[in-house]
């Protein structure tokens, strides 16, 4: 890779940390410290979503945060996870060469999938509830179906912003039973 190439890598990945930083840390610190929330139980769910996605909202919930705040961590967390791994792809589509010939070969292969071109950009609301993957793979189906950035960013993390309110109604319903 020449050096011109190097920093443009380097600068792209830099972008992607940054929206990384602001959305999955800063901002949700500040929503903490607004509600007067220690930093570590913020911290907390922030990397419990990273693993536990959507479910994460009962580990928020268990610490006796408040679901407006676990829901507002949650979706700040999403969007910047979305916006990340789609500046990712941008930098490893277009600074390698190999990289561009296997998406490509996918893209082509993709086209097969009537049901995500039947139902379209807005499939992308219900992909992001699936446990384990929607978070992730929402924006690299957006990606590679060359949907419209922004409309595929806000509609993934309103998909993931629903499945999290399911699973804190059901949790908040469940934790009413049991009492």
């Amino acid at each position: 890779m020449e050096i011109q190439g190097l920093f443009a890598w380097l600068r792209q990945i830099s972008k992607a940390l940054l929206i990384v930083m602001l959305f999955a840390l800063v901002i949700p610190l500040i929503l903490g410290a607004l509600a007067g929330v220690p930093s570590g139980r913020i911290l907390g769910l922030v990397f419990s979503t990273l693993i536990l996605q959507a479910t994460a909202v009962t580990v928020g919930l268990a610490t006796g945060l408040t679901a407006s705040l676990v829901l507002a961590v949650m979706t700040s967390y999403a969007f910047g996870m979305v916006l990340a791994i789609y500046e990712i792809l941008d930098t490893l589509y277009y600074q390698s060469e190999w990289v561009k010939a296997r998406v490509d070969g996918i893209v082509e292969k993709m086209k097969k999938f009537e049901r995500l071109e039947k139902f379209g950009i807005y499939s992308l609301i219900f992909i992001s509830w699936i446990p384990g993957l929607g978070l992730y793979a929402c924006p690299v189906i957006a990606w590679l179906f060359r949907w419209e950035k922004m409309k595929s960013v806000l509609l993934i993390t309103l998909g993931f912003f629903l499945a999290t309110l399911g699973v804190a109604i059901g949790a908040l319903g469940l934790a009413a039973i049991l009492r």
